[in-house]
Formats: structure tokens, C-alpha cells, sequence
């Protein structure tokens, strides 16, 4: 059994999208070690961002789990109150706030932006990534990929034709939802909206389980939760569903209550906005 991971550490899990049996497949070492490198060199660009050199943290494998693609890395401060901080929060924070649409975070640490553009390039599409943090978890599969992109290597700003709301809302939708694809540690399906052309990606809560969402799948259904606007379009890219039901075929209109505001990088702790 796994050990919880701790507040100063962070837990990286891959995972072949595809699984030719039950048996898990070998993953080749070379994308191991280029995921390891790149995470490491994050985590220590992250750290060079808040330390001197005198007052570096140290960084040491944690976890290294046989066979199941997992490896941790824990953080070990040496600088303490006013002036330290830590460098596994702020990848989390830059992390998060980049994955929500909140590019300004990562413009403010130019090392670190460079270091986010070589986990990217490390990244194999054939593989899921999620990394684990002691209270929360984030995916950087494709659509992170994306978000980092916009933000240019050299930390440039995402230039923007359209004028559209950027960052993140509680939002409804409504739509097809297509088959639900439950491999690996991210489960996600496609909605399909109402003009039968713009399709969703909804990422679902796993600990739900399977027979909660199962009854959905190839439905008409009304999703609610999180969404996640990038700022190119007047519709999220992804919602994280908190809340789905069933609808009768043809109900109404798309609703896209919230995303016409011009574009902005809402406030707050994890930058929501909410819409009501």
C-alpha cells in the first residue's frame, strides 16, 4: 500500500493511455528519466526563484514505487520564515494557476516558465501524467500541454484576436455526452453541445466510481461544475464535472451563462469566478 504523500513532497504518477492486457506494460526508461529530469529541474528552478544559493532547499527521492511508473520528491528547507518558502508550493501554485487559465502566475517567474516548457516536451502523448500533491491532484496530459504553450517560453503574454473571458467558472452545459473513457487515473469523456459540432472535454471525479457515471454514457445530459476558459473562444475547453443529470433529448439551448465577459484573470486564492 502506497504511503500518503506528505505536505513537502510531491508524487508523480504515468500511465500508458493504452493497455494491451491486464498485466501493466514496461515503461521505456528514457521517458522515465526525462520526466524525472524535467520535474526535478522545476522543482529546483522553482526553488531559485524564492532562495539564494546559501539557502537552497535540498531535493531527494521519496518514493520510487516498483513497476507501477511512480516516483516522489521531497523537499528539505533550509531557509525558515520570513524569506523562505517553499519550492513545491510554488510549482503548485504556478501549476495550478496555469492549468486555470491564470497565465500572469507563471509570467512572474521566468525561470520557472522555462522549466514548465521542458515538462511539456518531456511529456509522450501515448502516457497520462498526474501529479499528487498531500491534499489535491492535477493532470498534465494534453490540454496542460496547451496552457503552457500559450505562455511563451521567453515568458511572453498569450496574444488574444478575440476578446474572450479567461480563467475559470461554475458553469452548466448541456449536450451528448459521448462514450466515457475510464483508463487511466484521469476519467474523461466528450460533450458534445448542442449545434452537434463543438465538443467539451470533461474530466469526472473518479472517486464517484464507475456505476455512478455509467448510466450517462451516450446521453443527453446537463454538466455541471468547473469550467475552464482559456481566453480563444466564447465556450470553456474543459469543465471538471461536480454535478451531472440526466435530460430529455433536445431540452434547450447550450447554456455558456459566463463566457462572453471580455478577458480577465479572475481574483481570489485559486482564481474562480463564479456565475450565478
Amino acid at each position: 500500500m502506497n504511503s500518503p504523500v506528505g505536505p513537502s513532497e510531491i508524487r508523480v504518477l504515468i500511465r500508458p493511455i493504452e493497455q494491451a492486457g491486464p498485466e501493466q506494460e514496461f515503461i521505456p526508461a528514457q521517458l522515465f528519466k526525462k520526466i524525472l529530469d524535467a520535474f526535478l529541474a522545476a522543482l529546483i528552478a522553482a526553488d531559485r526563484e524564492l532562495h539564494a544559493k546559501s539557502t537552497a532547499s535540498e531535493f531527494f527521492v521519496s518514493h520510487l514505487a516498483r513497476g507501477s511508473y511512480e516516483f516522489g520528491l521531497l523537499e528539505k528547507q533550509r531557509a525558515h520564515g520570513p524569506g523562505g518558502g517553499s519550492a513545491i508550493e510554488l510549482f503548485r501554485r504556478c501549476a495550478g494557476g496555469v492549468y486555470r487559465s491564470d497565465y500572469q502566475v507563471l509570467l512572474r517567474y521566468r525561470r520557472l516558465t522555462r522549466a514548465f516548457h521542458r515538462i511539456v516536451k518531456a511529456l509522450d502523448p501515448a502516457y497520462v501524467v498526474l501529479v499528487q500533491y498531500h491534499d489535491t491532484e492535477l493532470p498534465m496530459d494534453g490540454f496542460f500541454c496547451r496552457q503552457v504553450d500559450r505562455v511563451g517560453a521567453n515568458g511572453a503574454a498569450p496574444s488574444q484576436t478575440d476578446v474572450w473571458f479567461a480563467g475559470t467558472a461554475i458553469a452548466s452545459l448541456e449536450g451528448r455526452l459521448e462514450a466515457i473513457d475510464y483508463r487511466g487515473p484521469v476519467w474523461k469523456g466528450w460533450l458534445t453541445l448542442a449545434d452537434g459540432e463543438t465538443q467539451l472535454e470533461c474530466v469526472f471525479n473518479k472517486a464517484n466510481g464507475e456505476d455512478a457515471l455509467n448510466p450517462f454514457g451516450n446521453k443527453y445530459v446537463s454538466v455541471s461544475g468547473q469550467a475552464i476558459y482559456t481566453g480563444d473562444s466564447q465556450i470553456p475547453e474543459r469543465i471538471e464535472v461536480m454535478k451531472i443529470e440526466l435530460l430529455p433529448r433536445g431540452s434547450g439551448p447550450v447554456d455558456i451563462r459566463g463566457s462572453l465577459e471580455p478577458a480577465s484573470h479572475a481574483g481570489g486564492e485559486h482564481g474562480d469566478d463564479h456565475i450565478h
